[in-house]
């Protein structure tokens, strides 16, 4: 009697061991996807900074357990994000002189909204006539003029479509230009940006940027960002920002205070979150920050 004790005590300690092992590993976290830590990287970053340094290099190791090409790409883009809003130089009016002189550099405009009658607006045009000037400087580059139709009454006509009718009737080759007009934001501009380079122009692999002054980092970061992303998702050849040019500009739409929400809005909507990236463009009070 004392044996067959024992051993059904022995039986039910097993039991309870097995029971609380099994209690213990349904109650550990599910592992987090890569979208999941690359989403709150950017978000920790929008939000706050470089006060988030540390939180950044966390979930940039958390990344690297998860996928250590993507925890590789991102740490260059976060150091780029870092780069653009610190020591990049912004150049006013003109490139400069150190560009490659032939067709392997590309011109970008970006594109600014249209009047509801889908006018122009004057600081799009003091964009174009950078980039004009921009143009006879590298005669061998191509300019594309990048933006989709946002003119409120006027849904024929687009930004791509109305720059790249200014350029020609100032004098640029019709065989320079380029023509992306689907895009609606910075984000969406880089990415088809890339895939019609990609596909049409393999020979390019330098992009100097036009735009507004304040418009040089957040532009710069998202094309950057962008087409590191793409080539290394695709494995296709590397196309990199190298310069850009400025019109100077006074607005009180895009200040430089709220730049970085606006770049974050960006980078999200280039990883895929557009709700969330929709938030920050538009409803930044209401974002549920991270704790930091």
């Amino acid at each position: 009697m004392k044996r067959l004790t024992a051993i059904a005590a022995a039986a039910l300690m097993a039991l309870s061991v097995t029971a609380c092992s099994t209690t213990k590993t349904t109650s550990q976290p599910a592992e987090r996807t890569d979208t999941q830590v690359i989403e709150e990287i950017i978000t920790y970053h929008g939000c706050y900074g470089d006060e988030a340094d540390i939180k950044v290099q966390e979930l940039l190791g958390e990344l690297t357990t998860i996928d250590a090409r993507e925890a590789k790409l991102w740490t260059d883009i976060m150091n780029y994000w870092h780069y653009a809003n610190t020591d990049l130089v912004v150049n006013v009016d003109k490139l400069p002189d150190d560009l490659p002189q032939d067709d392997s550099l590309v011109l970008v405009v970006l594109g600014f909204e249209l009047n509801d009658d889908g006018t122009m607006q004057q600081e799009l045009v003091d964009r174009l006539t950078v980039a004009l000037s921009c143009a006879e400087q590298y005669p061998n580059a191509y300019v594309v003029c990048t933006g989709g139709g946002t003119a409120k009454d006027n849904p024929d006509v687009t930004e791509g479509g109305l720059m790249g009718a200014w350029m020609l009737e100032h004098g640029l080759d019709e065989n320079r230009l380029i023509i992306e007009d689907q895009s609606h934001t910075t984000a969406e501009n880089a990415t088809n940006s890339y895939e019609i380079l990609r596909k049409d122009y393999p020979q390019v692999d330098s992009v100097a940027l036009i735009s507004s002054n304040y418009h040089i980092a957040w532009g710069s970061l998202l094309f950057e960002s962008a087409f590191m992303k793409t080539a290394s998702e695709q494995g296709t050849p590397e196309i990199h920002v190298v310069s850009n040019a400025s019109c100077e500009v006074e607005n009180d739409i895009y200040l430089w205070d709220e730049i970085l929400r606006w770049e974050t809005g960006g980078m999200l909507q280039m990883v895929g979150n557009n709700d969330l990236a929709m938030q920050y463009y538009f409803d930044y009070d209401n974002v549920e920050k991270p704790e930091l």
